[in-house]
């Protein structure tokens, strides 16, 4: 189970990192087509917004299992083993804590734009359920990863090896 989690999020990662990149060739585009071009397009910001925000919410669970986050390493590096695997398991499960809260509003918002049909108001008008829905997503997998990191502080065990 720890091992299909870690898994899904190395993938979520990787999804995210390509959201950004795929973000940036959307506002290139959006620059060259308005400044080069005089012709702006319709769908590049709000797109690229979507994408954006997406790919900050898919990458957490994954920096947060590669330990990516920030820090203060400085208190760690102090404390004895058995110290430092506490402070791991405490700072877990306030991570969890966190995410579910956020799960449980975020996913409220975007059943609720959702059940309303509720659209952007833009030119593309596309649902804002989509952008939301990004966010409960995104820490539910923020959440499984802070269990699992939680289990293998009070257990003692190093992160996975599901990235090699």
């Amino acid at each position: 189970m720890m091992r299909a989690v870690d898994r899904v999020n190395i993938f979520l990662g990787r999804v995210a990192a390509w959201l950004f990149v795929a973000t940036g060739a959307m506002l290139a585009w959006e620059v060259s087509a308005r400044y080069l071009f005089n012709a702006p397009t319709i769908w590049a910001a709000e797109l690229s917004q979507l994408a954006m925000a997406a790919a900050v919410f898919f990458a957490s669970g994954d920096m947060l299992r590669s330990r990516g986050h920030i820090a203060v390493e400085i208190l760690r590096e102090r404390l004895g083993a058995r110290a430092s695997r506490i402070a791991s398991a405490v700072s877990s499960l306030v991570v969890a804590v966190f995410a579910a809260v956020v799960l449980f509003y975020g996913a409220e918002i975007a059943v609720r734009s959702f059940s309303a049909g509720s659209t952007s108001g833009t030119l593309l008008n596309l649902p804002k359920w989509w952008g939301e829905a990004a966010l409960p997503a995104g820490f539910f997998f923020l959440l499984m990863q802070s269990m699992v990191e939680f289990i293998r502080a009070v257990a003692g065990k190093p992160r996975g090896d599901a990235d090699k």
